[in-house]
């Protein structure tokens, strides 16, 4: 084995209690006490395997190991925040087994060609500031600058400048640029992931070698419609707001499972005005959010479902408004960087399957600016994440740090990648 399976594990175990919810599960939120204190905890183990650190400013995590020559380095890691009652390894698993593959590195005196980086991305989940993907959007430059200023989180009405000040890590609300990167900075981009799901479990494999990201679009849609009477008005001579977005969202189920791929569409959220039961209702508001790692696909299940929602707005004589959340396209992993990962599984004997990722991750953005590729570990008890349940095993750890290992290496010896 190429990293220790017994620091690696312990190390999750002891950073994953950081934000422990008496209601169950971790809340370790973005710019809170309790990240701070787990940054910290990360911060020391990094110093202690020689690692220079540096913290950007609007709050990722870098550490270095520095290569035989001065050249562009490798890039890995993953976010270091959780959901509302989540669990100790979405996200945290990617940044514990790179730091593992850098302190083994050590151990072992290896000096790469290419120096080597790990990050922790913040406010990935955007658990209290919503938009998602911060601290990766944020380096690659695709937040507005004023966002420290127009972000509030969701649950206190606290704005972002006042919580990456209360932090006290030295960040800087009004530099964002400060923490940008270019193309040019990094030769490619790693991140290790649990899969979330069940496709691992049922084929009985620790690990999958990713091949695409699928694309999101998340949207609310409006229905504005009459109130009437639930006895008087006939059913004839309606404007049902709420009767469209139920139609509506099981049109969203049926473009899903008809797309001829895997796509996943969810409507997760009703609102309806005036919510009584005798009311028609004149107001009904849903969310929508599709995913598909084919692009044609993916533009097509937004236009028909609007094609769709048109129809039903004619025929009930009401109107709608559509509000965009997320529009974020496809990407698609690196060809010779996952023939990589498949050979490294190989080379240390661990089984593992193609598969596509339907949840996003922080390696979308990263792949816009260079070469990226994903390793995704099985997750076990029945593939639940997001959720105090959440589990991948000590052994499936191991595997996967053990691949991330070997991949890393490999890059790092590349003079380009195709």
């Amino acid at each position: 084995m190429n990293i220790n399976s017994d620091r690696l594990w312990d190390r999750e175990q002891e950073v994953g209690e950081f934000g422990r919810d008496e209601r169950g599960g971790i809340s370790r939120f973005a710019w809170t006490q309790e990240y701070r204190e787990a940054a910290l905890a990360l911060i020391k183990w990094m110093k202690e395997a020689g690692l220079k650190v540096r913290v950007d400013t609007v709050g990722n995590i870098y550490g270095r190991y520095e290569g035989s020559e001065d050249l562009p380095p490798v890039l890995m890691g993953s976010h270091f925040d959780t959901v509302p009652m989540g669990g100790k390894f979405d996200g945290l698993a990617g940044v514990m087994t790179a730091l593992e593959v850098l302190v083994s590195m050590r151990e072992k005196n290896i000096k790469p060609k290419r120096p080597i980086e790990m990050i922790a991305f913040i406010n990935e989940e955007a658990s209290q500031f919503l938009g998602g993907h911060f601290g990766s959007k944020a380096i690659c430059n695709m937040l507005p600058m004023n966002f420290a200023d127009i972000s509030v989180d969701r649950n206190t009405g606290k704005v972002l400048r006042q919580a990456m000040v209360e932090y006290n890590m030295g960040l800087d609300p009004d530099n964002f640029a400060g923490s940008f990167i270019k193309a040019e900075d990094y030769f490619a981009f790693i991140e290790l992931h649990i899969e979330q799901g069940k496709y691992l479990l049922d084929a009985d494999l620790p690990i999958a070698v990713i091949d695409d990201i699928a694309g999101i679009k998340q949207f609310y849609i409006t229905f504005n419609g009459e109130s009437a009477h639930a006895g008087g008005m006939a059913m004839k001579d309606r404007h049902d707001a709420l009767a469209a977005a139920a139609a509506t969202a099981c049109e969203v189920e049926r473009l899903a499972l008809t797309s001829e791929s895997r796509t996943r569409g969810t409507v997760g959220y009703v609102h309806v005005e005036p919510g009584e039961h005798n009311i028609v209702a004149n107001k009904a508001i849903i969310s929508v959010d599709f995913r598909e790692a084919r692009l044609d696909i993916w533009q097509r299940l937004y236009d028909d479902l609007i094609f769709f929602v048109e129809n039903q707005c004619t025929n009930r004589n009401i109107t709608y408004s559509v509000s965009s959340t997320i529009n974020t396209e496809p990407c698609h992993c690196n060809d010779q960087l996952r023939k990589i990962i498949a050979e490294s599984a190989e080379e240390n004997n661990i089984p593992y399957m193609h598969m596509v990722s339907y949840p996003a991750h922080d390696a979308m953005q990263m792949g816009r600016l260079f070469p990226m590729a994903m390793i995704f570990l099985r997750s076990s008890n029945g593939g639940v994440s997001h959720c105090p349940n959440e589990y991948t095993t000590k052994e499936d750890l191991a595997a996967g740090a053990d691949v991330l290992y070997t991949v890393i290496q490999k890059i790092c010896n590349l003079d380009k990648v195709n």
